[in-house]
């Protein structure tokens, strides 16, 4: 008995029309963005081939209607749940509405973004969070418009890629500074698990070479990375850290962290360590999160700008599901150095 047939997808359909997936959803559901000989020749292969619409999508199409779908990596992650808010004001501003798909810091946000939204009617993806990669060749043939958004482009990036985030060697420069300023010299720093590539691997590196330009060699003793099992960017895993610190037995006057949250882990680590925070040591974060503010000691910290990040990365994808030109696709926004009681001037021996 022959096998059936698989059944045409709207990929096929958008292989054999040479356009995009987002061109062939477009043509099928008779929306304004595109020309009418493109949806007759579209409309036309769809027929030759025999594709019958999926239901479910045509579900997904009806509740998502204008949809944009932000793929935020690290469900947990308070900074990023700060930004949840200003980034769907932004998008609803467009007269779109968003959809939360939330995931784990290990899985790869790019393939679960290529593959959860291609049929259901979204018009873009904004990526909050994630690897920060020397290539792009992962986002070649995305079927979405997309920004990524507090993610900093690298060099070889080419412009085809819109990237919206905080200028983090200049936020990790402002911190060093402030703690140099009070006679601090033995710095900790508290970075990225050891197979970290996102930002907290663009922290650590801009923490070295900013006390190198300050006069001081970066002491690995003083560097503690996590390992690939911790859980990162919580609570637990800057308290754990800031234990294994103390462990190395190596003296300190200062901690910085790659995010407030694995800061006041780590502070939360040194005041049961006995240690008064920042008469005997200093700790800083990065982020500036509300909760921060709030703590005893309040954090030492820098401030990302969430309303501009929010508004810049919906302007640029709402430029790119347009067709507009984009004529600065690579945002740097300058970060503010807060600083609040948890450092001090280098305590005399």
């Amino acid at each position: 008995m022959p096998h059936p047939s698989p059944a045409v997808t709207i990929r096929d359909v958008a292989a054999a029309a040479q356009v995009g997936i987002t061109t062939v959803s477009r043509a099928l559901n008779n929306q304004n963005e595109i020309s009418p000989k493109t949806r007759a020749r579209i409309l036309k292969i769809a027929k030759e081939l025999h594709y019958q619409p999926n239901r479910h999508a045509q579900t997904l199409r009806a509740q998502h209607l204008n949809n944009i779908a932000v793929v935020m990596k690290g469900p947990s992650n308070p900074f990023f749940l700060s930004l949840i808010d200003p980034i769907e004001q932004a998008i609803r501003a467009h007269g779109y509405q968003m959809s939360l798909l939330r995931i784990s810091h290990e899985e790869n946000e790019v393939t679960i973004g290529r593959g959860a939204y291609p049929d259901s009617g979204a018009a873009g993806v904004l990526f909050l969070g994630g690897e920060a990669r020397e290539s792009t060749a992962i986002f070649d043939d995305f079927p979405l418009p997309f920004v990524l958004c507090t993610i900093p482009p690298a060099p070889a990036w080419d412009t085809s890629i819109a990237a919206v985030s905080v200028d983090e060697a200049h936020g990790i420069s402002l911190i060093v500074s402030h703690l140099t300023s009070l006679g601090h010299r033995q710095i900790a720093f508290i970075g990225p698990d050891q197979a970290e590539r996102s930002v907290g691997a663009i922290r650590e590196k801009a923490f070295i070479s900013s006390l190198k330009t300050h006069g001081i060699r970066a002491d690995e003793r003083l560097i503690v990375r996590g390992a690939k099992s911790d859980d990162p960017y919580s609570f637990s895993y800057g308290y754990e850290l800031a234990r294994r610190l103390l462990a190395r037995k190596v003296p300190f006057t200062a901690v910085a962290a790659i995010s407030d949250v694995i800061a006041l882990g780590a502070q939360k680590a040194l005041i049961d360590a006995r240690l008064e925070i920042p008469r005997q040591v200093s700790v800083t974060g990065f982020d500036g999160i509300q909760f921060a503010r709030y703590t005893n000691p309040a954090l030492t910290t820098i401030e990302q700008p969430i309303h501009q990040l929010a508004e810049h990365s919906c302007r640029l994808l709402f430029a790119k599901i347009k067709n507009d030109p984009l004529e600065n696709p690579q945002v740097l926004l300058p970060g503010k150095l807060l600083v609040g009681d948890s450092t001090g001037h280098v305590p005399h021996v």
